[in-house]
């Protein structure tokens, strides 16, 4: 025999318990082991391997279980922190389009007013309606550059478990 049969006969045990194998291939198996000691023992091995490996049972640690159960329901709140700005985001982003639009608008309006009344070129006007229409986003801009980082640092869930890691200590 060579060592291509023993090699096919050992990937044929090995698939036999994961997937279906042919029953042409089932009958060569059959016969092969019949005649060959070395596959014969092998099957034997992998059965009590088998064996062995689906009678022990694995237990979590009730810490285990404890500490899973934590990360899982911390988890689950930064998704849904992470959805409630994702929504937050999209209302930002749409009242500073109806703003910005608003403010545009209006100084267009005030502004080619103000213009006619005074007697003053578009030149003056032009930039003033851009200025105003991105107005609002600056305000912002300065708002998030003032206001100290440390606001924005870390999410409402670590520092709940920051606080509920010293409560237990």
């Amino acid at each position: 025999m060579n060592g291509q049969e023993h090699g096919r006969a050992i990937e044929l045990l090995s698939l036999r318990d994961l997937e279906e194998i042919s029953e042409a291939d089932a009958l060569w198996l059959a016969s092969h082991l019949q005649e060959c000691a070395d596959c014969s023992s092998f099957e034997v091995a992998l059965s009590g391997a088998e064996k062995a490996v689906r009678s022990s049972s694995v237990m979590a640690s009730a810490a285990l279980v404890e500490s899973t159960q934590r990360r899982v329901h911390a988890r689950a709140q930064q998704l849904r922190e992470q959805h409630s700005r994702m929504v937050l985001i999209g209302v930002s982003f749409c009242l500073g389009v109806v703003t910005s639009t608003l403010t545009a608008w209006l100084w267009w309006k005030s502004g080619a007013w103000v213009a006619e009344t005074l007697g003053l070129p578009s030149g003056i006007v032009e930039p003033g309606v851009l200025l105003f229409w991105l107005l609002p986003a600056i305000v912002i801009a300065v708002l998030l550059v003032t206001i100290p980082p440390a606001t924005f640092e870390g999410s409402l869930v670590q520092r709940y478990l920051r606080d509920h890691v010293r409560g237990m200590q």
